[in-house]
C-alpha cells in the first residue's frame, strides 16, 4: 500500500470482524528488522492487524518452507528450545485435563510445531493427533519424537468425522487471516462441550521492545478484549479459572455463531496509549529493556547446557514431565479407566 503517516486514519472496504467498523488508525510503517510492515488498529474495538492481509498463497509459501528459518534460525527444533518449552507445555495441558472429563480423550494440536503439547498430552493418556505445516518441524516431531503429526494445514488435514474433544492452538491464531473464520471452524471439529485452548501474544506486553512488536508473520495482535470477543462469536464461553490474559481455556456451547458487532471503543482508546507509551529508545534504555536483555544473556547459556547434557528431546521431555508429575500429578484418562 502507498506510504501513509503513523496516526492518519483509513478507511477499508471491509468490515472488521469484532466491531464491522472500517476505520482503521496506522500504528506503525515498519516491522522486525526494520522491514516495511504497515500495522493498523480498529477504531472501533482495538483489533490490531497488518495492512493489506497477505494472500493464502504467499502464506502457504511462507509458513511451509521459510516461518521457521526466518523466526527461529532453524529447520528444525533446537533442543534449547524443547528445553525452554516443556515445562510450560506440561502446566497448560495439566489444566486443560483438570478440565476435561474422563470421557474427553481425543486430543488435537494445530499448529503443533516442536511437539512439546502433543508429547504432554500423550504421557497423560490423550489420544494424540498433530497438523504442522512446516515440513521441517513435521518431519521432526515424526522421526524424533515419534509423534501423529501431518504435514499441512488444517483445512487440508484428515481429521476425524466424528470431532475432538481437546483441541490447542498455542501461538497459531495470529499468524491466520482470518482468526473468526478459523475460531468457527474450530467449533465444528469440536464435539459436544469440547474444551479449546488458544494462546496468542499479548500485544499489551510492555517487556517487548516497540522495534519488535510486529512483524510479518504476526498478521492479527490481540489483547484480552479482542480475543475473548473473537470467542464469543465463535460459539465459545470462556473457562475463567484457567483464563490469564491472552491464554483462555473455552468449551464449545453453541454451533451458532454471533454476527453482532461488539463496539470496544474503550479498548481501542487503551492500545493506541499503550502502543505509544514508549518508544523504542526509551525501552531499550529503561528497567525493563535492560533487565530483559540481561535476562536473556543469563538464561539462554544455561538453557544450551543443561539441554544438551539430555542428550535428547525425548529424554529432555521425559525428565521434564516426570519431575512436574512428581509436584502435581494430573488425572488422566488412562488413568481414569479408559
Amino acid at each position: 500500500m502507498p506510504n501513509v503517516e503513523n496516526g492518519s486514519v483509513i478507511t477499508l472496504e471491509t468490515e472488521c470482524r469484532i466491531c464491522a467498523g472500517k476505520d482503521r488508525r496506522v500504528v506503525s510503517g515498519v516491522g522486525r528488522d526494520a522491514k516495511p510492515l504497515t500495522t493498523v488498529i480498529c477504531t472501533g474495538c482495538g483489533l490490531v492487524h497488518s495492512h493489506p492481509i497477505p494472500t493464502k498463497e504467499e502464506l502457504d509459501r511462507f509458513y511451509a518452507v521459510d516461518y521457521r528459518k526466518a523466526y527461529k534460525s532453524t529447520y528444525e527444533p533446537k533442543l534449547k528450545h524443547t528445553y525452554r518449552y516443556a515445562p510450560g507445555a506440561y502446566q497448560r495441558v495439566a489444566q486443560i485435563a483438570g478440565h476435561a472429563s474422563p470421557e474427553q480423550t481425543r486430543f488435537l494440536d494445530i499448529g503443533s510445531g516442536s511437539g512439546e503439547f502433543l508429547y504432554m498430552a500423550r504421557k497423560m493418556g490423550f489420544e494424540v493427533t498433530g497438523v504442522e505445516p512446516n515440513t521441517g518441524y513435521a518431519d521432526y516431531t515424526k522421526r524424533v519424537l515419534g509423534l501423529p503429526v501431518q504435514n499441512c494445514t488444517y483445512e487440508t488435514a484428515d481429521l476425524r468425522d466424528d470431532g475432538y474433544d481437546i483441541i490447542n492452538l498455542n501461538h497459531v491464531l495470529e499468524h491466520l487471516p482470518d482468526p473468526l473464520a478459523s475460531l468457527r471452524a474450530i467449533n465444528g471439529l469440536l464435539r459436544d462441550n469440547g474444551l479449546f485452548s488458544v494462546a496468542v501474544p499479548n500485544i499489551q506486553n510492555t517487556n517487548h521492545a516497540p522495534s519488535t512488536r510486529f512483524h510479518y508473520a504476526h498478521i492479527y495482535n490481540f489483547n484480552h478484549e479482542t480475543l475473548k470477543a473473537m470467542l464469543l462469536k465463535a460459539g465459545f464461553e470462556i473457562i475463567p479459572a484457567a483464563s490469564a490474559s491472552t491464554t483462555i481455556l473455552a468449551r464449545k456451547v453453541s454451533e451458532s455463531f454471533s454476527d453482532a458487532p461488539i463496539e470496544m471503543p474503550e479498548n481501542y482508546e487503551t492500545l493506541w496509549a499503550d502502543l505509544h507509551a514508549t518508544s523504542a529508545i526509551a525501552h531499550a534504555a529503561s528497567k525493563k529493556g535492560i533487565g530483559r536483555l540481561l535476562g536473556k544473556l543469563h538464561r539462554y547459556p544455561r538453557e544450551y547446557l543443561l539441554a544438551v547434557s539430555h542428550g535428547s528431546a525425548p529424554k529432555i521431555l521425559d525428565r521434564a514431565f516426570a519431575r512436574l508429575n512428581r509436584t502435581a500429578p494430573v488425572r488422566t484418562p488412562t488413568q481414569a479407566g479408559n
